[in-house]
């Protein structure tokens, strides 16, 4: 609601590019879809976003074209329709990065917490 309140105020004040800078940082998930929904209305009404943050997810929603930066240095500018969170990433941090989890199965009769003597009190609700 506060960021709302922040976006109207610029708008009032007739600002024609508007920066957010991680503003996704504290939202819930369904905040975050609504941030972008009115991100998208903002650019069809004619107005420039400049989006600074590192979750590729928003980048390939939110954003037309991207530019990466690192350590200060502006590495590429690419069209977001032309690329994929694996080469974002890899341009993010310098190298190839792999999302793929080595997940093992849990076996059943594999013993992971033993508990002995645990009390607890139960609180009374009033």
């Amino acid at each position: 609601m506060q960021q709302r309140a922040e976006i109207l105020k610029t708008l009032y004040r007739g600002a024609d590019i508007l920066i957010f800078d991680e503003p996704t940082a504290v939202l819930t998930p369904q905040e975050i879809k609504e941030l972008i929904q009115i991100m998208k209305n903002l650019i069809n009404e004619g107005k420039s976003i400049i989006l600074i943050t590192h979750k590729l997810k928003e980048i390939m929603d939110a954003c037309h074209r991207v530019t990466i930066i690192r350590k200060g240095q502006g590495i590429r500018t690419l069209d977001v329709a032309s690329t994929n969170k694996d080469e974002l990433a890899s341009l993010m941090v310098g190298r190839e990065v792999s999302f793929k989890t080595d997940k093992k199965a849990a076996s059943p009769a594999e013993e992971v917490l033993q508990i002995q003597d645990l009390t607890v009190k139960r609180r009374q609700r009033n």
